[in-house]
């Protein structure tokens, strides 16, 4: 479904209630999981996206120019699971490093590819479980809640450049774990689009 924040309900507000209970629905367990990894405890986490989603009720009126809520409502969660850290002032990429970065499993039983087996899958399974925090959540948010690189690179405050080196990051381990080589030239780039959409 796609959002149009700017749609307005009877009442005349700039957001609906039909609208927001759609966000709610669509958006609540992806941002609690990634609010988790900041704040290591669910309720921090459901808290921090709560918080946000009556933040949104209250001001819709500033939601008017909003092109995408799903950027827009990653990056809110990240400041308020922040927030909730009461330790911490600023978001910082490091602070993900310790963090559990649950994955979706890859579908091991993929019809339309039937060279794809069983036990190649579980082995991809295996190398992207051992990735880095910091790799796992950039994957989770590119692969799993379907954020750009620009966006994802929002949402974590850092830069797109640091986006690209934590994927590049990625795919050799995952190749190295494979025995995949990446010598030959655009092997990476193929065996990263492969990953991200699978």
């Amino acid at each position: 479904m796609d959002f149009r924040i700017s749609d307005t309900g009877r009442s005349g507000r700039n957001l609906s209630k039909e609208v927001f209970s759609a966000l709610f629905d669509r958006y609540f367990s992806r941002l609690t999981a990634f609010a988790r990894t900041i704040t290591r405890s669910d309720a921090l986490a459901e808290e921090a996206v709560l918080d946000v989603f009556l933040k949104l009720w209250q001001r819709d009126e500033r939601l008017k120019n909003i092109d995408r809520p799903d950027t827009y409502l990653f990056i809110a969660v990240r400041n308020a699971a922040v927030n909730k850290l009461r330790d911490a002032k600023h978001f910082s990429f490091e602070m993900l490093d310790e963090a559990d970065v649950p994955l979706a499993r890859y579908d091991t039983c993929r019809g339309d590819d039937p060279l794809i087996e069983a036990d190649m899958m579980e082995a991809l399974e295996r190398a992207v479980e051992k990735l880095p925090a910091r790799c796992k959540i950039i994957f989770k948010l590119m692969r799993e809640d379907g954020l750009g690189r620009s966006e994802t690179a929002k949402v974590l405050d850092i830069s797109v450049k640091t986006v690209d080196n934590q994927l590049a990051i990625a795919v050799r381990k995952i190749a190295d774990e494979l025995g995949i080589d990446l010598s030959e030239p655009g092997k990476p780039k193929i065996l990263l689009s492969f990953l991200l959409t699978l």
